[in-house]
């Protein structure tokens, strides 16, 4: 929202001055380099910066600089933002080069830079990313310094004529980190400073009353994708608004369970409507039935042709169909996920081990195994109808299923799918066996999740899943299974993740850099493949959270 009021203009500078003087306080540095990034939803924000050894003659800058913009529309912007400099180190330009294109993650390099020592052509480090100024060509291939987006960048960014950069000729460089605030609601916003959290705002309420309000707005996000024919718009990169063109049945089928999902937070029946529309799209476009009770969702290979079928893409139409009816009670969808069901049935032999791909419309064999996810995801899919219409067949499949995925020992893979089939089939049957395998499922992969540094949502899906069965296991008094299973490790984890997990949120003072912020704020995305923005980067996360509001009790 706009500031448009004189007495919210007055506040304003009131707690900007007090924000100044503690971040001067705490700086402990002679030169005072202070950053304003102001802007619109619409379009990617400006940065306004001032350099002067004398903190007053800075402060005095900023406040004139202010009362102008206020004046000339008796308003200023949607978004503002201010950063306070400290740490200013100088460094050899071949370090920093090396450090960012050495990056264990991409695009995790957390600095400010300037190319020269008095603060001439800097750039915040949400600038160098949002301008594209360091990138990569893939979330695969290493991080560089782009010299065209630099140049182009200082074009745009300074009035004055500037020199272009050459890269390949510079000696040193100065690097920063800051003290920063969000203005949001006639409040700052403290954001944090420094490594994976730079920039991220503090929480200052409850978690679990941010992460509804966080659930909610993403929720929004999605609903806002949906098209008229209830495709979903895919996604997209950010920085230059650059669209991600292929499609994925899978995809759309577990967003739209996501979504579902968002009904336990907050009804809304324009959502609903949403929801209907993009149930229909799926079944419209992907559904096919070879005979009168088996079918099976279509999905594209590589050139988006919907040549193939997958045991995944089956799976995740039910889940969509299965979770729809339970919190709706609607039943109008019952037939298809019987259809469907019997489709991943004969995908599954006679020892419980499954075919993943099929070609389609031959139907013959494409790939025996492709990706982990889709045997996980099949499981729960039988369990989840198993819940809604108990027939003795699915049950037996998913049993059978998991005497293949103990004896080859899938724990090893530490996937979310199994996590969830693995908590809701303890439920029907709490043998021994099933709890450990869940158990292996997390235990062995604990000090990676602590240590991963990027928002990575599947890990809380994961453990979320295992906490509802590991509580199970107290309530059932499985003493001896219960205290092998590291309950309070689980929990200090999961309640690290899900702070950890907002560094990887569009919220407005990290969406107001990029091309469109409106397009992209309170989508969730993923840092270290070029911040990318893709309808399952919601699910995931959304899952995640929505299971830890619901069923996470410390």
């Amino acid at each position: 929202m706009k500031l448009t009021l004189n007495s919210d203009f007055k506040q304003l500078k009131c707690q900007l001055d007090d924000f100044l003087e503690k971040a001067r306080h705490h700086s402990g540095i002679d030169k005072t380099v202070l950053f304003y990034s102001y802007g619109d939803r619409t379009q990617r924000c400006q940065v306004w910066k001032s350099v002067n050894a004398d903190f007053s003659t800075v402060r005095q800058e900023l406040f004139h600089f202010l009362e102008q913009q206020y004046e000339e529309d008796q308003s200023l912007c949607t978004f503002l933002k201010f950063d306070f400099a400290f740490n200013i180190q100088k460094e050899s330009w071949k370090n920093v080069e090396e450090i960012v294109r050495n990056q264990f993650h991409n695009n995790h390099y957390r600095k400010g830079i300037s190319f020269d020592e008095n603060f001439e052509i800097c750039f915040l480090e949400q600038e160098l990313y949002g301008r594209a100024i360091i990138r990569g060509l893939s979330y695969d291939k290493p991080n560089f310094f782009d010299e065209k987006n630099l140049n182009t960048t200082i074009l745009r960014k300074y009035n004055e004529q500037k020199e272009p950069v050459k890269i390949n000729e510079l000696q040193d460089v100065w690097t920063f980190d800051t003290y920063a605030v969000f203005y949001e609601n006639g409040q700052f916003k403290q954001l944090q400073s420094q490594f994976t959290e730079n920039g991220v705002r503090y929480l200052a309420e409850p978690k679990k009353q941010h992460l509804k309000m966080m659930i909610k707005q993403n929720a929004d996000f999605i609903d806002s994708q949906i098209l008229e024919d209830g495709k979903f718009i895919y996604g997209s990169f950010p920085a230059y608004d650059r669209p991600i063109r292929s499609y994925n049945t899978i995809r759309h089928c577990t967003t739209v369970y996501a979504l579902i999902e968002t009904l336990m937070i907050e009804k809304k029946e324009s959502r609903l409507k949403k929801i209907k529309l993009a149930i229909q799209y799926a079944l419209t476009n992907f559904y096919i039935e070879i005979n009168a009770k088996l079918a099976y969702m279509l999905d594209g290979s590589e050139c988006n042709k919907l040549d193939e079928i997958k045991l995944g893409a089956n799976a995740a139409a039910i889940l969509m169909l299965t979770k729809y009816q339970e919190l709706t009670g609607d039943k109008s969808y019952i037939q298809y996920t019987e259809h469907l069901a019997n489709g991943i049935l004969s995908m599954v032999g006679e020892g419980g081990s499954t075919t993943h791909v099929l070609h389609y419309p031959s139907l013959a064999l494409k790939q025996k195994f492709r990706i982990v996810y889709y045997d996980g995801e099949a499981a729960l899919a039988l369990l989840r109808l198993y819940q809604l219409q108990p027939e003795q067949k699915l049950l037996e499949t998913v049993k059978l299923m998991f005497e293949h995925f103990i004896a080859e020992r899938y724990e090893r893979y530490h996937d979310h799918w199994l996590s969830y089939c693995t908590n809701e089939l303890t439920k029907i049957c709490p043998e021994e066996k099933y709890f450990l395998f869940g158990m292996k499922n997390y235990l062995r992969h604990m000090i990676f999740i602590r240590n991963r540094k990027t928002s990575y949502a599947t890990l809380l899906e994961m453990m979320m899943a295992a906490y509802q069965m590991i509580d199970r296991m107290r309530i059932l008094e499985l003493e001896e299974l219960f205290n092998k299973s590291y309950f309070e490790e689980l929990k200090k984890l999961i309640e690290f993740r899900t702070e950890f997990q907002r560094t990887g949120f569009f919220y407005p003072e990290v969406a107001m850099y990029m091309a469109h912020p409106d397009k992209i704020l309170h989508a969730f995305y993923v840092r270290h493949d070029r911040f990318r923005v893709r309808i399952d980067d919601q699910e995931h996360n959304l899952s995640g959270y929505i299971s830890y509001v619901q069923n996470f009790e410390y």
